[in-house]
């Protein structure tokens, strides 16, 4: 027998894949929750929401929306993302949102892992023979610790050691930048892949204004008059019109100038 719970959570996402029309759906394994409900407040300011569901429930909600398409096998614990947005602005807002979690024994640095100058408001004493360790400056101001100049403790590409995780927490740094691990999504009748999502908005842009340059050759080509080049087909019109008027001596005023110019140049060749 179905619970209550169930039927409720049911009927509430199958009302979400029925109003909007933008989805996303992310992985949230192993994401820290503090910086999840930080997301999703910034997410939800611009519109943009989102709700954790069970797995077997969203696929009950999609097999009654048959109409919206996403692929659940890649999710271990899912979360959905849903708007009227345009799913690319959604996911440029997503991309905009950074958010760092601590870091973790032997993960490998995605970047230079700097400790800054300043006070640490750690007392003196058994503290100080970390900060050795990795050869940090420090002095002792009113009793506590200060670190006088920043000092990279780990390079990109290295890994992070226990004795480095020690340091980052006492100083209560997070270091590892992370977003959400978008698996695929569906808007307005069209299924994105991960790999189409995580491509750079550039890429579109560079793809778009290619495809319409090579549009507007073709229809220059066939003559096709539309509103982006009918300036340029009507000016193309008039110089044929005007050579040819040239070339067999049409008696038009406007071609008077332009047919003596020619006729003199002409008489010219003949003479020398």
């Amino acid at each position: 027998m179905v619970s209550e719970k169930k039927k409720t959570w049911f009927e509430k996402i199958n009302k979400i894949l029925k109003s909007y029309n933008s989805f996303l759906l992310f992985d949230l394994y192993e994401f820290p929750a503090r910086q999840l409900h930080t997301i999703r407040n910034k997410l939800k300011s611009k519109e943009i929401y989102s709700i954790i569901v069970k797995k077997k429930i969203l696929e009950l909600a999609l097999k009654e929306n048959s109409n919206v398409t996403l692929n659940l096998e890649n999710a271990k614990q899912l979360g959905l993302i849903y708007s009227n947005k345009n799913i690319f602005d959604i996911i440029r807002e997503i991309r905009g949102i950074k958010v760092r979690r601590k870091a973790r024994v032997g993960e490998v640095a995605r970047e230079d892992i700097e400790i800054p100058a300043g006070d640490t408001g750690i007392q003196t004493g058994p503290a100080i023979s970390i900060f050795k360790q990795f050869k940090i400056p420090t002095i002792v101001k009113e009793g506590k610790i200060a670190i006088k100049e920043p000092k990279i403790v780990c390079r990109k590409g290295e890994t992070i050691s226990s004795e480095l995780i020690s340091l980052l927490n006492m100083l209560n740094i997070h270091p590892i930048e992370i977003s959400l691990n978008i698996v695929n999504g569906f808007s307005e009748g069209i299924f994105y892949s991960n790999e189409v999502l995580n491509l750079d908005e550039k890429y579109f842009e560079d793809g778009i204004l290619e495809i319409s340059e090579k549009i507007f050759k073709l229809t220059i080509t066939l003559g096709y008059p539309t509103e982006q080049n009918i300036t340029y087909l009507l000016q193309k019109a008039l110089s044929n019109a005007r050579n040819l008027g040239i070339k067999i001596g049409i008696g038009d005023k406007e071609l008077f100038e332009e047919m003596i110019r020619l006729a003199h140049y002409n008489a010219l060749k003949l003479s020398t």
